[in-house]
């Protein structure tokens, strides 16, 4: 029969096993996460990689003619104050027109 020292012994080498077993697996289950880990990286910063130049090479020479066409349309577009002063002149002339037009019905009617 066992003795309580036996059982002791027992004891403590199954749990110095059972110990190393959670330790080796704990280790393993870090390696595989840090590998995981480091593949998922990898993938982002190939992928961040390939949109940059995406970016690049499509969307920034279409920003770059936009913004090339937007300064040539405001390069050739009259000042807004020009457009004011030029519709102030337009209606000052309508009203001349329209009092000339009339002395010259006048004048024509009293021949």
């Amino acid at each position: 029969m066992l003795e309580k020292q036996d059982l002791q012994a027992i004891k403590e080498l199954i749990d110095t096993s059972v110990t190393t077993a959670i330790t080796a697996s704990e280790e393993r289950m870090t390696a595989k996460i840090d590998a995981s880990e480091k593949r998922m990286t990898e993938k982002i910063d190939a992928s961040e990689n390939r949109i940059m130049a995406y970016i690049e090479n499509a969307v920034m020479p279409n920003f770059k003619l936009l913004a090339e066409g937007h300064q040539t349309l405001l390069e050739t577009l009259a000042r807004k104050d020009r457009v004011e002063a030029l519709e102030e002149e337009v209606v000052f002339l309508k009203s001349v027109v329209s009092a000339l037009a009339q002395d010259v019905t006048e004048l024509k009617k009293a021949q």
